[in-house]
């Protein structure tokens, strides 16, 4: 589910983009979707006592 509604939200950043860039132009378009990229990522880290996992720990974990 979480990877289906980040999914969702750079389809909606992408499409907002495309607006922004068709009434403001390519540089407001490429800060815009720099912002809400940000913005996303802040919201991904919410407890810092979270141990976060490489490629290969996700791997053997799902494998097993």
């Amino acid at each position: 589910m979480k990877q289906f509604n980040h999914r969702i939200f750079i389809a909606a950043v992408v499409v907002g983009g495309l607006f922004v860039g068709a009434v403001k132009g390519q540089d407001a378009r490429s800060r815009w979707i720099s912002k809400m990229k940000t913005r996303d990522e802040s919201r991904k880290v919410k407890n810092p006592n979270e141990v976060v996992l490489d490629d290969y720990e996700i791997a053997s974990y799902h494998n097993s």
